[in-house]
């Protein structure tokens, strides 16, 4: 015998204190039979939803469901209630329900708890309403912590310049060189490979025109303008700046930054001011070794596919910067994707949750936002320039 037809022999009952309800089931056709005394003084009806719950889960084949009420029960509005969420499941389901053999007084009770069409349009509006209102106070609490944190950091700055600081410069020199000289390796690499990529795409199209001398033109200018700053920025954000995040997330979740402050120590000076300013003077550093890196990189396809000498290739070099702005103006960019960097990082790491998944998040929000802010920022510089005639 299939246990369908156990359920329809043996009806299921469930009991709370004062309330019961019983399971008839054949094929797909449940009987509800609602028994026992429904009050809200005796609590009545939790332990019955639960069993409704389960056995609403259990038996996702049954299309109609049929309340009836035995001749001995008492009840009030825990009933209504009851009936009211029954019925509002099935209709998340789209299954049929039948009151056709309950009280006529129910029936009407239930009628009467059905929202009408205005009162569901006034619902989803007011869902609306309350959406919009968390977005902007949510923007609006963003921005504020971010102007806020910005603050903070100016001030302290100013106290390091006035000497009324709590910053370390032993601190200051561990962050130089975790941003530098640790970067070296990976900067090299890819400013190599970003001078060789460029020599390479751009005699394709020289050769063309035969003017493929103007390689070492197009290298130089797109390594000392852009790509310099570019690539060093935005390898910095994904190895310090997430670095940053990890490190002052990790000290947030271990509650050393509240140790800090219990012993009077701003972790602003103590922490990002040193991090902060260590970065912003090394990426421009690091610039302009990425821009002759990048330089050596065209020279080797100039040399080596395109035949030039070395004293020829560099002489066009030097035609192509014909003043010292074409170098300024990448290490002004760095200078300000180095501050991008170092606060975003800080930032991120500072407001990270309490539990490992939000550090982890913070850490990935870190480099996603920084690498994002610098494409921005590189494209308003770009278009500053150009409409300023510096280009």
């Amino acid at each position: 015998m299939s246990s369908e037809a156990n359920r329809s022999n043996h009806p299921m009952q469930g009991e709370s204190k004062t309330s019961y309800i019983q399971f008839r089931r054949e094929q797909d056709f449940v009987d509800c039979i609602l028994m026992g005394n429904w009050s809200i003084e005796n609590n009545s009806g939790f332990q019955v939803r639960n069993e409704w719950e389960s056995f609403f889960k259990s038996n996702p084949t049954v299309e109609v469901f049929k309340f009836q009420l035995d001749s001995n029960i008492d009840w009030d509005s825990t009933l209504v209630s009851f009936l009211h969420k029954c019925r509002n499941d099935l209709a998340e389901v789209n299954k049929s329900i039948d009151f056709q053999a309950l009280p006529s007084g129910l029936i009407q009770l239930l009628e009467l708890s059905k929202p009408t069409l205005l009162e569901k349009k006034q619902n989803e509006f007011s869902l609306s309403l309350e959406l919009i209102d968390d977005t902007i106070n949510y923007f609006r609490d963003a921005t504020l912590s971010i102007f806020s944190f910005f603050g903070e950091w100016i001030s302290s700055v100013v106290l390091l310049i006035t000497g009324r600081s709590q910053t370390r410069f032993q601190d200051f020199a561990v962050s130089c060189r975790a941003c530098g000289a640790s970067a070296l390796p990976i900067v090299t690499l890819i400013s190599f490979l970003t001078g060789l990529t460029m020599a390479f795409v751009g005699s394709v199209q020289l050769e063309k025109f035969n003017a493929k001398i103007y390689v070492a033109d197009l290298v130089c200018l797109a390594m000392v303008r852009e790509m310099g700053a570019l690539m060093v920025a935005i390898i910095m954000a994904g190895r310090t700046g997430a670095s940053f995040a990890a490190e002052i997330g990790s000290m947030k979740l271990n509650e050393e930054i509240d140790s800090l402050r219990t012993f009077g120590i701003s972790p602003m000076e103590f922490l990002i001011i040193p991090r902060t300013l260590a970065l912003l003077l090394m990426i421009p550093l690091l610039t302009i070794y990425a821009d002759v890196v990048g330089i050596l990189g065209g020279l080797v396809v100039g040399t080596v596919v395109m035949d030039f000498s070395v004293i020829h290739y560099f002489e066009q070099t030097q035609v192509a910067l014909q003043s010292m702005w074409e170098v300024y103006s990448g290490l002004l960019k760095s200078v300000v994707f180095g501050l991008i960097i170092g606060l975003v990082g800080c930032y991120k790491g500072m407001h990270s949750g309490n539990d490992s998944s939000s550090l982890g998040r913070a850490v990935t929000a870190s480099v996603v936002v920084a690498v994002t802010i610098i494409v921005v920022v590189d494209a308003l510089f770009e278009v500053t320039f150009s409409y300023l005639d510096l280009r």
